[in-house]
């Protein structure tokens, strides 16, 4: 049987992005960002999300692409917004293109703020979200359907704050924020979202973790998640509403639950790994689920 640490650190990095995966990913989104541009005459696009932001985890999802079709100026009083388009027109426009591009496939879904397409020869969903640059501002508006309206965001500035949150804990927090999301996805009934996780996660560390351990790290960095989640959480860009907006103080509580649990199991964990080693393997299985193994 291996030790508990090491297999914490396999379990870890198996939750990362293989080179193949990388390299499929890379040759898949570079051709939908040419269509794109060339469809749309945008601006730019770039890699948004988790896969932008270097988070992302085995096995790999949607993956986010922002499309910045043009630069608008909005009225300095505030009113309006210099839009032509609606929100559903907007993203028709999008599925337009995608769907013109790939006749022969299953048509891309109208989603709340983006177009999702699917490729099933690579497994690959990507989220095409169409945005417009606010002129002097470091902000995007982007599409709500449903509510007409248009969310601020700035997903380089999320980028920016994760990158420089993982700089600050000596670059052990990304790795840790994807055992977390594995374990949120192992949860049937867990009401946080990923990048609620994530942003809530930015403010664990301020210094080098002392200890340096992933497991006595991962442990912390749950008891932060413990009490965060009882506070709202703000935009890390500072721009749009709250990323838990919508959740209400019944899923807060059902929420925090979980992650104390989870804090609870991995303290037995550090007690148990060398005087029962069998058992807190067991714990960690059933934290992790059967991605997590204690093979020599």
């Amino acid at each position: 049987m291996g030790s508990v640490r090491h297999a914490v650190e396999q379990f870890i990095q198996s939750l990362e992005l293989t080179r193949g995966q990388k390299d499929t990913c890379s040759g898949q989104q570079t051709r939908l960002r040419q269509i794109l541009q060339e469809g749309l005459g945008a601006q730019t696009t770039f890699l948004s999300g988790s896969y932008g932001r270097n988070t992302a985890i085995r096995p790999l999802h949607d993956i986010d692409i922002f499309v910045v079709l043009r630069e608008i100026t909005l009225s300095p009083h505030g009113g309006g917004t210099p839009v032509d388009e609606s929100q559903h027109e907007l993203l028709l426009q999008v599925h337009g293109v995608l769907r013109e591009a790939w006749e022969n496939k299953e048509p891309p879904r109208i989603q709340r703020r983006s177009i999702n397409i699917g490729f099933s020869g690579t497994g690959l969903d990507f989220d095409v979200v169409p945005a417009f640059k606010l002129s002097g501002r470091d902000a995007f508006l982007i599409p709500e359907r449903g509510t007409n309206r248009w969310i601020r965001t700035n997903p380089r500035l999320h980028a920016e704050r994760c990158k420089e949150a993982d700089r600050v804990a000596g670059h052990m927090l990304n790795p840790l924020i994807k055992a977390v999301k594995h374990w949120n996805r192992q949860q049937q009934s867990s009401p946080l979202r990923s990048f609620h996780l994530e942003a809530m996660s930015y403010g664990a560390f301020r210094a080098p973790p002392a200890n340096g351990g992933k497991l006595e790290t991962l442990k912390a960095l749950f008891e932060h998640l413990a009490a965060s989640v009882q506070r709202a959480c703000p935009d890390p860009a500072h721009l749009g509403e709250d990323v838990d907006a919508n959740m209400s103080a019944t899923q807060r509580i059902a929420a925090q639950q979980l992650l104390s649990s989870a804090a609870t199991q991995l303290g037995h964990v550090l007690r148990e790994e060398k005087s029962d080693p069998a058992q807190a393997h067991s714990r960690l299985r059933k934290l992790f689920g059967n991605d997590y193994r204690n093979d020599d």
